[in-house]
């Protein structure tokens, strides 16, 4: 066992100080500790929130240091908190240009394969001798391996290249595997398709985890095809009568999933030759990853997608023209590719299954499907995790091919692609429930950058108090605010019950609690007043735009914006009582 040396105990007066960074704080990020000389020894001295602190005490623990580091002589000790070391003094064996003795050089990879850490800088100069013995110093410049695509983040880089070149060998060597999640309704040869690129192009490695949504295309038999000879293969179905859709399956497949890393994956995705790899170098804990798509024109362009027509269909796809240009350096081709990474999150994103299940996975508000994944991406952004969207991993996205355009795409004489039929009436009717319930809960519409990453606005709780209130405008009306109170019984022909009974099947919320007579009392943080009768599509939009405005310039009393007369007694926000999915 190594010697502990109490902090105390040190006689810091009577040692030169060779470094002192202590208290240094760089991004947020302290990088404080000081180096004293002594007699025959060097101390080195964390701040206790010194950034690489638990670096070093995870690689003692890990014997990182039993075979490299033989200067390592103490540790320093404030009661039980480790806050340093003692290293004997040696000849430095050069300069961070020179070559790493060769035995040694091996010695650390063979450490780093064992256990599964990595000494980031491995120069001469971060090297001694001692007794004709070669040791390490710096030694809290360590880290998982799993981080060796993020330790920028500690203004720390790997040296040198040929050291960084073997590292990433191991890093593949031992990178951690996937838990594809791919629901599918009568998508048999999306999937098909979809399943071969991953098996070819990634490995056999990573798990797939399915679920057959009722079908009756024949896909449940040949999932079970599949899962009897790949036994990565996870295989669930729903038996009916009717669809659960994705919103429900997604979560299913989650709990499913063997490996801590899981992937919402379409059944209409080609993985790309080492889009895992990409993905997974900036995935950790806290963090949502993202590929690339790259699709055919069926949909407009935007910066967070490449538009390439590479088919339409898996039986034209033209594979080896897509992975000729992907070979090419495509950074160099697209113009949008100029960054590694940008902040955002679109289909197909990795997280850790702990992460997604912190915040209860998807809302089933929206199932079947739609607006699902807005819901969660902004919860995902008020809980703190960070969105990226990588440029170096790719998938080939057919786009839509469950029920929003079920009948495919195809060709005009021309050779442009279009979708076969419009979208389906299933998908237009629950989309438009789904974008309401958005309404409802969120309080805006969908808000993202140009890169897809979640705005996500403040929540308040508003009170319509309205005037004249037709039965349509109920319906305009009442998704937008918390509570709506109006003399509706009898007015204008207006049944507020018809309402509640057509509408009520399309909501988790209770429109009985909310739909209020103007005999009941307001009682929200903010009451806007209005007669419907003076609405028009312009001044409407006040009431699509209600929380940016008040975040801009809310306060408490009284505020007038055209005909909305607003009684604000408190701005309190509740956005953040949505992180967590719970039940209505």
């Amino acid at each position: 066992m190594i010697n502990k040396v109490q902090l105390k105990e040190i006689d810091t007066g009577s040692c030169e100080v060779i470094l002192n960074k202590a208290g240094r704080v760089v991004d947020g990020i302290n990088h404080g500790r000081t180096v004293l000389k002594g007699d025959g020894v060097y101390y080195k001295i964390f701040d206790k929130d010194y950034c690489r602190r638990e670096n070093f005490v995870k690689a003692l623990e890990a014997g990182f240091f039993e075979e490299v580091a033989s200067a390592l002589q103490s540790l320093i000790v404030d009661g039980d908190d480790i806050v340093g070391y003692v290293t004997k003094a040696g000849e430095q064996l050069g300069s961070e240009f020179d070559r790493v003795p060769e035995p040694f050089y091996q010695k650390m990879l063979a450490c780093v394969d064992v256990t599964n850490m990595f000494f980031y800088d491995l120069v001469a100069s971060n090297i001694i001798t001692i007794d004709g013995r070669i040791s390490l110093i710096d030694l809290e410049s360590v880290y998982d391996l799993d981080e060796l695509y993020t330790i920028d983040k500690h203004n720390a880089k790997v040296k040198p290249d040929y050291y960084l070149t073997e590292l990433e060998k191991l890093w593949r060597k031992n990178m951690k595997p996937i838990s594809f999640i791919q629901p599918s309704r009568n998508n048999k040869k999306y999937l098909q398709w979809s399943y071969e690129s991953i098996r070819k192009n990634l490995g056999p490695e990573h798990e797939i985890c399915w679920a057959d949504d009722f079908s009756d295309d024949g896909t449940w038999m040949w999932m079970n095809k599949i899962a009897d000879k790949d036994k990565n293969v996870k295989i669930h179905r729903n038996e009916g009568p009717g669809r659960l859709g994705h919103t429900i399956l997604y979560d299913t497949l989650v709990d499913m999933a063997s490996n801590d890393i899981v992937m919402i994956y379409h059944a209409d995705m080609y993985a790309c030759p080492g889009m895992d790899v990409e993905v997974l170098k900036h995935l950790q804990r806290g963090k949502v990853v993202s590929a690339t798509r790259i699709e055919p024109p069926l949909h407009p362009d935007g910066p967070e997608k490449i538009l390439m027509d590479y088919g339409i269909e898996p039986e034209e796809f033209k594979e080896e023209e897509l992975l000729t240009w992907l070979s090419s350096s495509p950074e160099l081709t697209n113009s949008k590719m100029t960054n590694e990474t940008t902040g955002g999150i679109f289909a197909p994103w990795a997280i850790y299954k702990e992460d997604f299940l912190a915040i209860g996975g998807h809302d089933p508000l929206y199932a079947p499907q739609s607006k699902e994944d807005s819901d969660i991406f902004n919860r995902f952004q008020l809980a703190g995790y960070e969105t990226i969207q990588t440029w170096r991993g790719f998938v080939y996205h057919m786009t839509c091919r469950g029920s929003r355009f079920k009948d495919g795409a195809m060709r005009n004489p021309a050779g442009q692609v279009f979708m076969k039929g419009r979208e389906s009436s299933e998908w237009l009717a629950q989309n438009l429930r789904s974008t309401r319930n958005f309404i409802r809960k969120w309080g805006h519409m969908v808000k993202h950058t140009k890169y897809l990453e979640p705005i996500v606005p403040p929540k308040y709780d508003v009170g319509f108090v309205v005037e004249n209130c037709t039965t349509d405008m109920l319906k305009e009306l009442e998704p937008w605010c918390s509570d709506i109170y109006g003399d509706f019984v009898g007015h204008k022909g207006l049944g507020v019950n018809k309402y509640i009974e057509n509408e009520q099947p399309d909501t988790q919320f209770d429109l009985k609690k909310k739909i209020h007579s103007h005999h009941t009392t307001a009682k929200n943080g903010v009451i806007v007043n209005f007669d419907c009768d003076k609405l028009t599509p312009d001044n409407f939009q006040i009431l699509v735009e209600l929380s940016s405005i008040l975040q801009q310039s809310g306060e408490v009393g009284e505020m007038e914006l055209e005909i909305f007369k607003l009684h604000i007694k408190s701005l309190k926000t509740y956005e953040k009582d949505l992180i967590i999915c719970k039940s209505l």
